[in-house]
């Protein structure tokens, strides 16, 4: 395997890690938004962590107050 395929396997990859972090963080919104889970509700839901859910609640904080 050449160095281009190596470097496209990893932009895959990452690619794919970016797109499961997108889809866990929509699905932990919609907990906290639509049906006011806790931050532990929505870990354990999204099988996440707490702190990821935090993070997610303070972004949703920044935006609503823009």
């Amino acid at each position: 395997m050449g160095i281009i395929e190596t470097v496209k396997g990893i932009n895959k990859e990452e690619g794919k890690i970016e797109g499961k972090i997108e889809g866990k963080t929509e699905v932990v919104k919609n907990l906290i938004v639509k049906l006011g889970f806790s931050n532990e509700q929505a870990a354990d839901i999204a099988e996440v962590s707490a702190e990821f859910v935090r993070e997610v609640r303070t972004s949703l904080a920044k935006q609503h107050k823009k």
